[in-house]
């Protein structure tokens, strides 16, 4: 079996290209970012593909790439072959109004949610719901463009003033603030099987939770790639280790299923009204910092 490895950023998955050649397994290397390809040749020379492109947009990052990497996998499938987190599973990731629903279908506490694309539509829906909201990009990641209004003045000056950015395809969610236990939680399926799990603190008024240094580095610059400046996290925002309940692990489990992941992340939060977890989050770029031996005994 031929398989191939596509890959953005050329330092993020350097471990597991290096863990593969070290067995002595070959890999095809594709780079999204300078990929071509021709759509009516299938002489495709690889049997199976994984898929280790990141949904997220960020800064500096050609947003192209988002839409580029979905055209490729779904002509890869329709080609026959088979990809570890597939078209459908980058898809799930790539669209937080799909995750909403995803969680609703398995009957699991999720933020209530409108989906909108056109900022004027954001006061409505806002008011439907009831504040405080959190208005985020469909296509998003690294809290990028997330921000919180607590009543409908604060939200009409922003929709006056334009400042509401729902990304890089224009569409967004309006979403319920939960009022949580002061953590947010991620748990890593691999298979069907834990992976990892753990939690970091919240802090009042951001929404980047990235458990990895380099989560917004420029994949086009090189020079920064050991300067994890985007992602620091003070002392009060640390990773910890976390075990999370069998229930709980077994709805992320159920969640993993239905978007067909082969591997992913689920994030929740623990709802202060409720006691409850609230999922809010599916991300099949599994990521952790690059010290994970040290701080799990293995490296993820």
């Amino acid at each position: 079996m031929k398989i191939a490895f596509l890959y953005e950023h050329p330092t993020w998955s350097e471990k597991l290209i290096d863990c593969f050649h070290n067995n002595d397994i070959n890999l095809q290397l594709i780079n999204i970012d300078e990929l071509t390809f021709d759509t009516d040749s299938f002489d495709i020379d690889f049997d199976l593909l994984i898929n280790r492109v990141n949904v997220m947009p960020y800064e500096r990052r050609d947003s192209a790439i988002v839409f580029h990497t979905l055209h490729f996998l779904n002509w890869l499938e329709l080609s026959g072959v088979r990809i570890i987190n597939g078209a459908r599973t980058h898809y799930i990731g790539s669209s937080k109004a799909v995750q909403n629903g995803i969680f609703s279908m398995l009957n699991l506490d999720t933020p209530r949610a409108i989906a909108i694309y056109k900022n004027k539509d954001a006061l409505k829906a806002a008011e439907k719901i009831g504040f405080p909201v959190i208005i985020k990009p469909n296509i998003g990641g690294s809290g990028s463009n997330i921000a919180r209004f607590n009543s409908s003045v604060e939200l009409k000056l922003a929709i006056d003033q334009k400042l509401i950015n729902l990304g890089v395809d224009g569409s967004g969610l309006v979403q319920k603030y939960i009022y949580s236990d002061g953590y947010v939680y991620r748990v890593e399926i691999l298979g069907d099987e834990l992976f990892y799990s753990i939690k970091q603190k919240i802090v009042e008024n951001k929404f980047n939770y990235c458990a990895t240094e380099g989560c917004n580095i420029d994949t086009r610059n090189t020079e920064q790639e050991e300067e994890f400046d985007f992602c620091v996290f003070e002392s009060s925002h640390q990773i910890q280790l976390h075990d999370v309940p069998q229930e709980i692990l077994q709805q992320v489990i159920k969640i993993i299923k239905k978007t067909r992941a082969d591997f992913g992340g689920i994030e929740y939060i623990i709802n202060r009204e409720t006691g409850k977890p609230c999922y809010f989050d599916f991300n099949p770029y599994s990521n952790f910092v690059s010290h994970g031996e040290t701080f799990l005994g293995f490296s993820p």
